[in-house]
C-alpha cells in the first residue's frame, strides 16, 4: 500500500522553533515529528511514501533520502507555489494505483490505518475521512455522519454558534486514486474546500471513519508541549530513541547523570545529555539529546530542545526551550519560549499562555 505525506507548511504558529527548521523536521523525543508518521506508516505494512514539499524541502529531503534507513521508498515533489492539499496528491497521480492513504507530516497519532482502510474498503468508498472528537472543535472541520458513517454535512472551521458536533477531521484521508481525477492539474485545489464538496454533491460514497486512539495537531506551541507530556504519561503510542530505566522514565544512550541529581517520573532524558550534580528534573521535563544541564539546574514540564544548555541554578517550568539554545545561569522561566539566537532569555521570551 502507498501513502502521501503532507509536508509542505511553514508552521508560522510554532515560531520560533520553525523559524530556521520546517515543520514536519521539528523534534519531537528526538526525532522530527514527520520521523514518527514514518513509523507509524510502516508499522501497517505501508512501503512506499510520496512527500509534498515548499517550505525549506532540502533539509527534509536531505534528511530522510530514499527512506532506505527506515526500510521504505520515499518520493517527493517540491511545490514552488502552493497547490493546495489535493492539488499536491495530484501530482503524484500517476504513480498511485491502489487505495492510498494521506496524512500530514507534523500530526501525532497512532491510530489503526489498517482498520480504517479497511471500513474504507467495506464500505465501498472512493473517499474516507479519518474523524476524532475534541473538546473545542472550532480550529477545525467539523463533520456529520449518518448511522453508517456515510458524510451528511462538514463545516470549516465553525464558530461557536455554527458547531453542530465536536466531530472532527484529522487531515488523514483514505483515497481510491479515482478521486484524484476530480482535481485539476493547473491550479490550487483542496481536499476540504473543493473536492469533498464536490464528492458530497455528486452522491459518491464519501464516508467518515471514526478512529479510536490518540490525534494532536500540533499547530501550535501549546500543543507542541502536550504531544510530548502525553507520550510520557502513555496516551499516545511512540517508539522513543531511549530506554525505560524506571516506570514513566526514559534515558538514551551515552547520557551521563552525575551525583545527586533528582529525577522524577515521568520524564525523558536524550542520548549524550549530561545532568551535573545536583540537577532536579522533575514530572513531565523532556531534555533532548546532547543537551547539557548544569548544577543545580530545576526543569519541569517543560521541553529542551536537542543540544541546548541549561544554565547553573536555572528554573523552567512550563517552558519550551529551543533546540540548540543557551538559559544562563540563574534564570527563572516560566510559561515562556525560548528562541535559539537568544541569549538573554528574559528579555526575549514569549510567553506561553496555561
Amino acid at each position: 500500500m502507498q501513502a502521501v505525506i503532507l509536508a509542505g507548511g511553514q508552521g508560522t504558529r510554532l515560531r520560533p522553533l520553525t523559524a530556521r527548521t520546517p515543520k514536519p523536521m521539528v523534534p519531537l523525543f528526538d526525532r522530527p515529528v514527520m520521523e514518527h508518521t514514518l513509523l507509524l506508516l510502516r508499522k501497517h505494512g505501508i512501503q512506499q511514501v510520496f512527500v509534498t514539499l515548499s517550505y525549506r524541502a532540502r533539509e527534509i529531503i536531505d534528511f530522510f533520502g530514499g527512506g532506505s534507513r527506515w526500510g521504505m521508498r520515499i518520493h517527493y515533489s517540491i511545490e514552488d507555489e502552493p497547490m493546495g492539499t489535493a492539488g499536491g496528491v495530484r501530482r503524484f497521480a500517476s504513480s498511485l494505483h491502489d487505495t492510498f492513504l494521506v496524512i500530514s507530516g507534523d500530526a501525532v497519532t497512532d491510530f489503526d490505518l489498517s482498520e480504517a482502510v479497511a471500513f474504507h474498503r467495506r464500505k465501498g468508498a472512493i473517499a474516507t475521512m479519518l474523524l476524532y472528537s475534541v473538546e473545542d472543535p472550532t480550529p477545525f472541520g467539523i463533520v456529520e455522519t449518518d448511522d453508517d458513517g456515510r458524510i451528511r454535512r462538514f463545516l470549516e472551521k465553525p464558530s461557536m454558534n455554527e458547531v453542530f458536533t465536536n466531530t472532527v477531521n484529522t487531515g488523514i484521508y483514505v483515497l481510491e486514486p479515482y478521486a484524484l481525477r476530480f482535481v485539476p492539474d493547473d491550479q490550487p485545489y483542496d481536499f476540504s474546500r473543493n473536492l469533498f464538496p464536490r464528492l458530497l454533491a455528486n452522491n459518491d460514497p464519501f464516508f467518515g471513519f471514526r478512529a479510536q486512539g490518540y490525534w494532536c495537531d500540533i499547530g501550535n506551541l501549546l500543543q507542541y508541549r502536550q504531544a510530548h507530556f502525553d507520550a510520557l504519561t502513555n496516551k499516545v503510542s511512540l517508539e522513543l530513541p531511549a530506554e525505560p530505566v524506571r516506570p514513566g522514565g526514559w534515558i538514551g544512550e551515552n547520557a551521563v547523570v552525575d551525583g545527586n541529581v533528582k529525577l522524577e517520573p515521568p520524564f525523558y532524558v536524550g542520548a549524550g545529555t549530561r545532568l551535573q550534580r545536583g540537577a532536579a528534573i522533575g514530572k513531565h521535563a523532556v531534555i533532548g539529546a546532547r543537551c547539557l544541564v548544569e548544577s543545580e539546574a530545576s526543569i519541569r514540564a517543560s521541553i529542551v530542545g536537542p543540544g541546548a544548555r541549561v544554565g547553573a541554578g536555572t528554573q523552567l517550568t512550563h517552558c519550551v526551550v529551543d533546540s540548540g539554545a543557551h538559559v544562563e545561569a540563574r534564570t527563572a522561566l516560566s510559561n515562556a519560549v525560548l528562541s535559539a539566537e537568544v541569549t538573554a532569555p528574559l528579555a526575549s521570551s514569549l510567553p506561553l499562555a496555561a
